[in-house]
């Protein structure tokens, strides 16, 4: 499997807070310059998906408690700790300047690895 690290989250969380805190702030990602082109036209967009790598998670239980109480298997929760431990937000996209985009909604701390960015279309997102 081939994963390309396209950019990274710039923001003021260095350690894991509140998930809700988190996507009320606005966040910036930074393309690397040799995706740019790739950006062309997103700001017609005005949710886009980011998919992120969860670098700093360490491990994960199949079955366990979850923030807002219960138990629920890993695969039925938001939690950062998978077997593969990638994340996705939708996230309002705010503007875009050249490589940087600015946004609201993602619950990344800073520098994660993004590794995709699509357009969000509730036709194929929402039922």
């Amino acid at each position: 499997m081939n994963v390309q690290i396209i950019g990274s989250v710039i923001n003021e969380f260095q350690e894991p807070v509140d998930p809700d805190i988190m996507r009320e702030s606005v966040s910036k990602i930074l393309i690397k310059p040799e995706f740019e082109d790739g950006l062309y036209k997103i700001e017609d967009n005005d949710y886009i998906q980011i998919i992120f790598f969860f670098d700093r998670s360490e491990g994960y239980e199949l079955i366990g408690k979850r923030r807002h109480g219960g138990i629920k298997g890993v695969f039925a929760s938001r939690s950062p700790m998978r077997p593969t431990p990638i994340g996705t937000s939708v996230v309002k996209l705010l503007s875009r300047n050249t490589r940087e985009l600015e946004v609201k909604g993602l619950d990344a701390l800073n520098q994660t690895p993004i590794i995709d960015i699509k357009p969000y279309a509730k036709p194929f997102d929402s039922k």
